[in-house]
């Protein structure tokens, strides 16, 4: 929580509830500054550092004069939160900057050498530096208005000057956008300093010395883990030599962690990369069809293939520290090698793209790797995989019977060649779709085969128009980027889309509606990859008709129901418009995005439903009165 002075605290409470509207100009520019007050939190308990820069005659002539500076304790956390205030009319602007977050964005400039954490010298020469940012815009993009900060670790007190502008660019704001987009709210300059603190301990070499880096695969389903070891028997100085090698059993699913230390100075330097992670980018490479899962060869040669990785930088970024790992089936024993290479990549280097050829190399290690034959393993199963049958169930959210639509192969092996049956849905009606793939002739559910290598998959729909109100369009089979509501994601962040949530339309037409899946492997599925990209491993299309809604819902006789908070951590208070309208025993069911009812209450008198227990992700909050039914949609978070 960011603190600050007594009477700050007093005006910011007296402040934030008072409307904002008329200090913006018809362009929806902040104006009639006259306070920005940023407080520097360490977060331990101690007195936040609090600086002000103020207009003393009230947002006149004298415009914001600085007042400071700002003094830091070496090598120290920081959370800087900034309001900004009009004293004049009593209001807090910093309300109505979020809420327009994606309009405005702070810069900052600042001496090099004062923070270790972000490193250089800022953003405002060039809006790629690094920064940490830690809140965003409805886009996904940073405002600024809360930042973290570390103090450099200092030998004697360091000087020199924090800059912070506050740039309005409405229509302009984006990835790239800097601070010569848009309009200057206020630019600012503070002289800061950091001091010296005699009790801390020495200021550590930047050039860190590995000797010994361990790598333990830890079987998911449980096992003995297997250690991997590289060390210097000779001491200080690069690593010369890897002891012993690595052996995995095959079909088996390990978490890979890493460990580096300097064991000469009893260092654990693991701890340091993660503090750095924004600067450090763990690369892998390894001989082909010894994973089954990241498959390919590894990221050494060409960042963009796959890698299992289970951790991110504070900018979402991967690391490395941890990842996952799925041995392949092999028919004997198979060998190759296992490269792990650790890059330094400060000052904004690391990227969505930056590879081996960006940064410094602080690790570059080659383990033998042994893939080891289980004689008691079932025998290894074809590649290719027979596709007979696929279900798509269309669960309402609100609750009620599912719409089941089914494509199957009447002759056995084979492509899809019919698609039996049509799907018949209600009008302005929320659905949540799931589908499922299988292979009857062997009884295999291929679904969980695609989940395993969501990665790598990806399912792209498209539709006759006007048939849904949400997502709008006709689908995104023409251009992936078209709206399409997934529910699902993999490890990368990118929609899968064996979930997804459809809204039909008011007096919804008729028409088609096509199934794609894609095969993506080896870093083909990316943000913008689509039909065009990978094998198609299914191409199917549906009748699709509309059949009248049968009931009469809430919303229909004009009520309202309102939930609060949402999302929600334990407690959600629901009220309706019209409580009257409910019968003696009606009922509350909480429904999963699948149709499944997870709490159920008749005709509680309290208004307060306990969700604590529910796993974090989308439900539905739902009353049933009578053949009445309404429904509204939160979130649970953890």
């Amino acid at each position: 929580m960011i603190r600050t002075t007594t009477s700050l605290l007093s005006m910011l409470c007296l402040m934030v509830w008072l409307p904002a509207n008329r200090i913006f100009a018809d362009t929806g520019k902040v104006t009639g500054v006259t306070d920005v007050i940023l407080t520097f939190d360490p977060g331990d308990g101690s007195e936040p550092v609090v600086v002000l820069a103020q207009d003393p005659d009230g947002a006149g002539e004298a415009g914001l004069q600085v007042q400071g500076p700002i003094n830091l304790s070496e090598s120290t956390s920081y959370v800087l939160g900034i309001n900004v205030l009009n004293s004049i009319a009593m209001e807090n602007l910093t309300t109505e900057i979020l809420s327009k977050g994606t309009e405005y964005q702070y810069f900052f400039a600042f001496t090099e050498g004062v923070f270790q954490s972000p490193s250089g010298n800022g953003n405002i020469d060039n809006a790629s530096d690094q920064l940490a940012y830690a809140d965003e815009d409805a886009q996904g993009r940073p405002i600024g208005h809360i930042t973290s900060w570390t103090s450099a670790c200092v030998d004697g007190d360091v000087s020199g000057t924090f800059r912070l502008v506050l740039k309005h660019q409405p229509g302009e704001k984006s990835d790239e956008s800097g601070v010569e987009n848009g309009e200057t709210i206020f630019d600012l300059t503070f002289d800061i300093s950091v001091t010296e603190d005699p009790n801390a301990p020495p200021c550590e070499n930047e050039e860190e010395v590995i000797d010994k880096v361990t790598l333990t695969f830890t079987p998911a389903g449980g096992g003995t883990p297997v250690v991997a070891v590289a060390s210097d028997p000779d001491g200080p100085g690069p690593l010369d030599i890897v002891v012993g090698e690595i052996r995995l059993d095959e079909s088996t699913e390990y978490d890979l962690s890493i460990k580096v230390e300097n064991t000469i100075e009893g260092e654990d330097i693991t701890e340091e990369i993660l503090e750095e992670a924004a600067d450090h980018l763990f690369l892998f490479g390894f001989t082909e069809g010894l994973f089954s899962s990241p498959a390919g060869d590894g990221n050494v040669d060409n960042r963009g293939d796959q890698i299992n990785y289970r951790d991110e930088d504070i900018n979402g970024l991967p690391l490395g520290l941890s990842s996952a790992w799925l041995t392949a089936c092999g028919e004997g024993d198979a060998s190759g090698t296992f490269r792990l290479v650790l890059k330094h990549q400060p000052d904004g280097q690391k990227t969505a793209s930056s590879d081996f050829s960006t940064g410094g190399t602080d690790i570059d290690l080659i383990w033998p790797l042994t893939i080891v034959e289980d004689p008691n393993a079932p025998p290894c199963e074809n590649e290719e995989e027979v596709i007979d049958k696929v279900t798509l169930t269309f669960t309402p959210a609100g609750g009620g019977t599912p719409v089941v639509a089914v494509a199957s192969d009447p002759d056995g092996p084979g492509p899809l060649d019919i698609a039996v049956g049509e799907i018949r849905l209600d009008e302005s009606t929320e659905y949540d779709l799931s589908i499922k793939v299988e292979n009857t002739i062997e009884g295999e559910d291929i679904t969980e085969e695609i989940l395993e290598e969501a990665a790598d998959h990806l399912f792209l729909f498209g539709w006759t128009e006007n048939i849904f109100s949400d997502p709008t369009g006709d689908g995104n089979l023409d251009n992936r980027n078209d709206p399409v509501n997934y529910n699902d994601t993999d490890i990368n962040g990118y929609p899968l889309g064996l979930s997804t949530s459809w809204t039909t339309a008011a007096g919804m037409s008729s028409g088609s509606f096509r199934l794609v899946l894609k095969h993506q492997p080896d870093g083909l599925k990316t943000a913008n990859s689509g039909i065009e990209e990978g094998g198609t491993d299914l191409d199917l299309s549906w009748n699709i008709v509309s059949q009248a809604t049968s009931t009469n819902d809430l919303e229909r006789r004009g009520l309202s129901l309102i939930l609060a908070p949402n999302p929600v951590r334990s407690g959600i208070t629901w009220n309706l418009s019209d409580r009257t309208a409910l019968n003696k025993d009606f009922l509350v069911v909480v429904y999963n995005t699948f149709g499944q009812a997870m709490l159920s209450q008749k005709s509680p008198y309290d208004n307060i439903i306990d969700v604590s227990e529910l796993a974090a992700g989308i439900y539905y909050f739902t009353i049933h009165n009578g053949n009445e039914v309404y429904s509204k949609r939160f979130v649970k978070m953890d």
